[in-house]
């Protein structure tokens, strides 16, 4: 395939930002938070990605190639990193590993910008207590894409990713203005008002392919074997049954459907990460589906028991 090459480098422009334009801040370390980075500056906008691995003083430069499948492009950028908010914020974007989560929020400011608006991809469970970081201005996002990093290179796999905010109302103001500010980067964007459907609809099939499949092993791959395919199938229905529950209707065919035009070259285990990463990552979503299955006495024996085999795995190597 054929990729047309770009150099960009803004680096200056972060060094000497316009205080009247603000700074956009991406909370995180995942692929996702590299991703959005790059974009919002590719955008002409400024963007700092946050995270505690960044210098305690200063900030430094992360370049990375990030190649987008659906424009046939490949660019070389350097992203500004700093472990600090000094400069006046426009936003906060959240994305996070789950075992790095709790570290990152600790560098939100949660006293000197009260009002900061928040988007968060990571779900947060217990809002009452980290109210005071997330401030009154917070909206639960999702990606619907497939990104994949390898090293230093960040792939954009398959179609042009979109991006989904939950909001009370869509006549939400200030969202309406954050909304603007990433549809500049000229990813898709919809604001939808049901969160509980926004997540089921846009991680019913994440969850199955992480649960169904190995690193390095396209899910198409594992539903080769007929038995393996029929244990998916078993998982979709408990899947639709749980969202059922929380009356979200959830088609099966529409989940097998997003599992198989999954992009060759996307894995939803992702083999640069540590036991103790995947741990983490496995027992969030053990507990979100355990407490959802108690909640609505709701049977879920083939999830629970790839959950258990992937437990199993982690414990092999």
């Amino acid at each position: 395939m054929f990729f047309k090459k770009a150099s960009h480098n803004h680096s200056s422009e972060l060094d000497d930002p316009q205080p009247e334009q603000g700074i956009i801040y991406v909370l995180g370390d995942d692929e996702l938070a590299f991703f959005l980075t790059a974009k919002i500056q590719e955008s002409g906008q400024k963007s700092i990605l946050l995270t505690p691995s960044a210098p305690s003083f200063g900030s430094k430069e992360i370049k990375i190639t990030l190649k987008e499948e659906y424009n046939l492009q490949k660019k070389d950028l350097s992203l500004k990193a700093g472990a600090h908010i000094i400069l006046p914020p426009q936003m906060i974007i959240i994305s996070c590993r789950s075992n790095s989560l709790r570290a990152h929020m600790t560098l939100l400011p949660s006293l000197r910008y009260p009002e900061l608006p928040i988007i968060s991809f990571n779900r947060h469970t217990d809002m009452e207590s980290i109210h005071s970081l997330l401030g009154i201005n917070f909206y639960q996002a999702y990606f619907k894409g497939y990104l994949t990093q390898n090293g230093s290179n960040l792939t954009a796999c398959g179609q042009l990713p979109e991006i989904i905010i939950s909001s009370a109302t869509k006549e939400d103001e200030k969202l309406t203005l954050l909304a603007d500010k990433l549809k500049q980067t000229g990813l898709k964007l919809k604001v939808e008002e049901k969160d509980i459907a926004n997540f089921w609809h846009n991680n019913a099939s994440r969850i199955i392919g992480y649960l169904f499949s190995s690193p390095k092993q396209h899910i198409i791959e594992f539903m080769n074997i007929k038995e393996n395919k029929e244990a998916l199938i078993n998982a979709i229905h408990e899947i639709c049954r749980l969202a059922k529950y929380e009356k979200v209707k959830l088609s099966e065919e529409e989940i097998m459907r997003e599992l198989i035009d999954t992009p060759r070259n996307f894995y939803y285990k992702n083999s640069n990460l540590s036991k103790i990463e995947n741990a983490s990552q496995l027992e969030k979503l053990y507990s979100m589906l355990s407490e959802k299955a108690r909640a609505y006495k709701c049977k879920i024996p083939q999830l629970n028991g790839m959950i258990k085999e992937n437990y199993k795995y982690l414990l092999k190597k």
